[in-house]
């Protein structure tokens, strides 16, 4: 693996070529063309120098340096074969931070490859997503077969990419408080740390809060300026649970390892676009009748 360069200039598709196999990775250039259709990369510029005809469009140095740092992140992978979705969180948290290398138009494409990714996951993870989830919130004297139907749901939920957010917010309900099955009435308990507390209700309107951003993402349903504007608060929000993130994760308890600093470059990146996922769904208007709706839910199991 060579070192990276201290300067870099424009490229076009088979300088970026280069610049992979300068680390041992054989590459195409029409997988240059779908890193761009993907957002991983922006679209090249275009440039006339001749009377007749156009020069070969190039990456600005920035897009160059980009691809190189992408190029690394899958060297670096354990996974003998890298998806390139998987490389779109580094895009976008690069696009979160700082303004002069992922243009909007960039972003909006790679958030659209983030949505239509969601949930992609083997039986094994999805399996153990559900019993996390469940051992976050169940009770000790939760019984197996409660807790085995709520993780089913939840399975469910992800493998249809269609929860049902009623059933699975009732299940999460019932292994916090199992005295439920005993028809003694639930008491709605808080978890995670005391200055945020979190409900199970509230869990699962973050997660369907999450699932109709990314369904509007899809379709590039959301415009450069509002995710400009977006991504405005999110960094500001950001900064702020920085300050605080380490005090919650001392009191959040089961809860601890949601607020625990990232162990490396790719999970700090998906922290990243997993908060201002979350923002943009209120920056659309869709958490508050997310959350009524959760506070609903929890009325009526309470009458």
């Amino acid at each position: 693996m060579t070192d990276q360069p201290e300067h870099w200039s424009a490229g076009t598709a088979e300088d970026l070529v280069d610049d992979a196999r300068s680390l041992g990775v054989a590459f195409r250039t029409r997988t240059v063309t779908d890193y761009v259709e993907m957002g991983l990369l922006a679209p090249p510029l275009y440039r006339k120098t001749t009377q007749r005809g156009s020069d070969r469009r190039i990456y600005p140095p920035e897009q160059r340096r980009l691809f190189y740092e992408l190029t690394a992140t899958k060297i670096r992978s354990p996974l003998a074969r890298v998806p390139h979705r998987s490389l779109i969180p580094v895009v976008l948290y690069v696009w979160c931070m700082d303004d002069s290398v992922v243009p909007d138009i960039q972003a909006r494409r790679a958030l659209r490859t983030w949505a239509q990714s969601a949930g992609i996951a083997s039986g094994a993870r999805r399996r153990s997503t559900a019993k996390k989830v469940v051992a976050q919130f169940a009770h000790p004297t939760a019984t197996h077969g409660q807790r085995r139907t709520a993780e089913q749901w939840i399975r469910d939920g992800e493998e249809s990419r269609k929860p049902d957010f009623d059933n699975i917010a009732d299940a999460l309900s019932t292994v916090a408080s199992p005295w439920r099955a005993r028809g003694l009435p639930e008491i709605v308990r808080g978890f995670g740390p005391a200055a945020a507390p979190i409900t199970t209700d509230q869990a699962v309107a973050l997660w369907e809060l999450q699932s109709q951003v990314n369904e509007i993402l899809t379709f590039e349903g959301v415009s450069e300026g509002l995710l400009h504007r977006a991504r405005e608060e999110h960094r500001e929000n950001w900064q702020g649970y920085q300050s605080v993130r380490a005090a919650w994760a001392s009191q959040a308890g089961t809860m601890a390892d949601i607020f625990e600093l990232p162990a490396d470059q790719e999970q700090a990146a998906r922290q990243q676009v997993n908060g201002f996922i979350t923002v943009l769904g209120n920056t659309l208007g869709l958490a508050r009748p997310s959350f009524a709706r959760a506070q609903a839910r929890a009325r009526a199991r309470l009458r």
